[in-house]
C-alpha cells in the first residue's frame, strides 16, 4: 500500500503541474483570440466596404476551423471518458470477482484490493485533472496558429 500511496502523490503532483500548464495555455489562447478577432474584424470590414476585394478564403475558413477544433475537443473528451469508464468497469469487475468468489477473503486479498483501489482512484483523479488540458489543446493550437498567421 505504501508504494501505491507514494505513486499517487507523484501522479497527483504531475497532474497539478499539468493543470498549471493548462492555465498558461488558456492565457495564451485568450491573448491569441483577441488578436485573431481584431484581425478578422478588419477583414470583415474590408469585405463589407469593398466586396469585390474581400478575403473570402479567410472568411470562409473561419467556420470550418471552428468545426474541426470542436470535433477534436469532442474526440479528446470521449477518449478520456471512455478510458475512465473502462477503468471503472475493470475495477468493479475485479471487486465483484473478489467478493463473489468461492472462498472467504484473506488478508492478502484485502491488501491487494486496497492497493488496486488506491491506484484506480489516483487514475480517475488525475484523468479528471487532465481533461481540461486535453479539451483546450485543439483550440489553443488553432488560435495561436491563427494569431501568428494573421499578424504577418
Amino acid at each position: 500500500m505504501m508504494i501505491a500511496a507514494m505513486n499517487a502523490w507523484a501522479e497527483l503532483a504531475k497532474a497539478s503541474s499539468n493543470m498549471m500548464n493548462t492555465h498558461l495555455r488558456l492565457n495564451e489562447t485568450m491573448t491569441a483570440s483577441r488578436s485573431v478577432i481584431g484581425a478578422r474584424m478588419t477583414v470583415m470590414g474590408k469585405a463589407a466596404c469593398r466586396p469585390a476585394q474581400g478575403d473570402y478564403a479567410e472568411l470562409g475558413g473561419m467556420m470550418h476551423e471552428k468545426v474541426v477544433a470542436i470535433a477534436k475537443v469532442n474526440e479528446a473528451l470521449v477518449e478520456q471518458w471512455s478510458a475512465m469508464m473502462a477503468d471503472a468497469t475493470k475495477q468493479a469487475q475485479h471487486l465483484c470477482d473478489l467478493l463473489l468468489g468461492a472462498r472467504p477473503l484473506r488478508a492478502g486479498d484485502v491488501l491487494g484490493l486496497a492497493e488496486r483501489s488506491m491506484e484506480h482512484a489516483t487514475r480517475m483523479i488525475t484523468r479528471s485533472m487532465d481533461t481540461g488540458g486535453l479539451a483546450l489543446a485543439p483550440v489553443h493550437l488553432q488560435a495561436t496558429a491563427n494569431a501568428r498567421r494573421l499578424s504577418e
